[in-house]
């Protein structure tokens, strides 16, 4: 009896690793500009949004604990409203994925949103069903997820994010006939919403980000400890595939996503390159991220 016991054990250990969520995620609500007395139920959101994120199975692929990608959101309160339950805020969304034989997370996904209002009371359910809009605060981080897992396929494998950014789409799209909430519509007063996130990304004018996003996680990243200069070489290479779409659309928002994640990675890629590599390197990233000029100066020192 005894061995069969720890036989079960082990069998239900293996079919926990091999159906593991595939998020790390800690949510931080930054209260500052609020004036409640008691913030118990902001502590009491934070820890319910990050079950709902870790404790769903966002996918049906297969996640070890250490594959698991790395989340962070804060949500900055700018008011809540303790009569009708509304809160005003914006998010800072960040996600990390391990790179293949080293002791480093790449940031794959920075993005600031400018519009996260909702509407939240305690009982409330935080929950996604496919094809059903169940409120902002649920849309919104389904949204993500569905957004960064994404991207995070696309960075193994070639264009291998498709069926999350279309969860991420239809989400948008019921939102976006559901919701009054600025954000989830089309010519807005920031481009930095989530509409432009999805559209961009499934414009096919865009698609060279894409393949951007492989070429510099899996046949750069990854490839690092095996063959540095082979490595910069693809990550070259990915960027000439974001030059493609500079040319097309300079200011479209995933280049701010792109280099809001990757500019002070680049920098500290082409710092160890060779001396004759170094002003290509300069050359290239100053044409296409004109904002971070000054930070790629420091790839010559």
């Amino acid at each position: 009896m005894f061995k069969k016991i720890v036989f079960f054990s082990f069998l239900l250990c293996l079919l926990n690793s091999a159906y593991a969520q595939e998020f790390l995620c800690r949510v931080k609500i930054n209260d500052q500009q609020v004036q409640v007395t008691d913030k118990t139920i902001f502590r009491a959101l934070e820890q319910r949004l990050q079950d709902f994120i870790n404790n769903a199975k966002w996918s049906n692929e297969v996640v070890a604990n250490n594959e698991k990608i790395e989340m962070n959101i804060e949500i900055i309160l700018s008011a809540y409203d303790q009569t009708s339950y509304e809160y005003r805020a914006s998010a800072i969304i960040q996600t990390r994925r391990p790179v293949y034989g080293a002791n480093y997370s790449t940031t794959l996904f920075s993005f600031n949103d400018e519009n996260w209002d909702f509407k939240y009371q305690e009982q409330d359910r935080i929950e996604y069903q496919d094809g059903q809009f169940l409120g902002d605060l649920s849309s919104l981080i389904s949204f993500y997820a569905y957004y960064t897992l994404a991207l995070d396929f696309d960075s193994f494998f070639l264009e291998g994010g498709s069926p999350y950014y279309t969860k991420a789409f239809q989400i948008a799209n019921l939102a976006q006939q559901s919701s009054s909430r600025a954000g989830w519509k089309p010519f807005e007063k920031t481009v930095r919403t989530r509409y432009n996130l999805i559209d961009n990304i499934l414009n096919e004018r865009f698609r060279p980000l894409r393949s951007a996003y492989y070429l510099y996680h899996r046949k750069g990243m990854d490839q690092f400890t095996k063959d540095p200069f082979q490595a910069r070489k693809q990550i070259m290479i990915s960027l000439e595939q974001v030059k493609k779409v500079f040319k097309i659309s300079p200011n479209t928002v995933m280049l701010l996503v792109f280099f809001e994640a990757k500019s002070d990675e680049l920098v500290n890629i082409f710092k160890g390159a060779e001396e004759i590599e170094k002003p290509k390197a300069v050359e290239l990233l100053s044409e296409i991220n004109i904002a971070n000029i000054s930070k790629y100066e420091k790839i010559k020192s």
